[in-house]
């Protein structure tokens, strides 16, 4: 088999916004199980123990922000591509997704289930704050709703044969 792409060094910075993702998931969890039968007790928030459903409210809204941003690096996972393989002989290529944190998930997709890919720019110019270039490729598969994510910035040992098996 032919190594197409390997995201490299990418792949550890992916893997490791998902453990601060799943971080936030049990803080978030911790800190709204706290809100729910504290709210309202500290001096700050009135020195008196506010009503069930505005506790309720407070626990259940701090704890669905940690588990939507844990939520949403999983999904990104799943689409996050961290290497693809060509196999001659048998006309396909083996892609292999990030899943979550330490798993990963094997594809093994025909060329004909290739329709292409598109580059997107990943630009982000914020003049005197953080500027953000991250080009990568919308890998879309037959059968498939959403594009997979190939990081631009990771490593194509052969470039014309990743432009040519992509579709690019």
């Amino acid at each position: 088999m032919t190594l197409v792409y390997r995201a490299g060094f990418q792949l550890l910075k992916v893997r490791a916004v998902m453990l601060m993702g799943l971080a936030a998931a049990v803080v978030g969890c911790w800190q709204g199980w706290d809100l729910f039968q504290t709210y309202g007790i500290r001096p700050a928030d009135g020195g008196q123990l506010a009503s069930l459903p505005v506790r309720l409210a407070w626990g259940l809204g701090v704890a669905a922000l940690g588990l939507a941003f844990a939520g949403g690096m999983a999904l990104y996972g799943t689409r996050y591509v961290g290497s693809i393989r060509y196999d001659e002989a048998a006309g396909t290529l083996h892609i292999r997704t990030v899943e979550f944190i330490l798993t990963g998930r094997k594809r093994v997709v025909p060329l004909s289930a290739v329709k292409g890919a598109r580059r997107k720019q990943g630009r982000l110019a914020n003049p005197g704050g953080v500027s953000v270039d991250a080009p990568w490729l919308a890998l879309d598969l037959k059968g498939g709703r959403w594009p997979l994510i190939v990081d631009a910035q990771g490593h194509f040992p052969d470039r014309a044969l990743a432009a040519e098996l992509l579709k690019l």
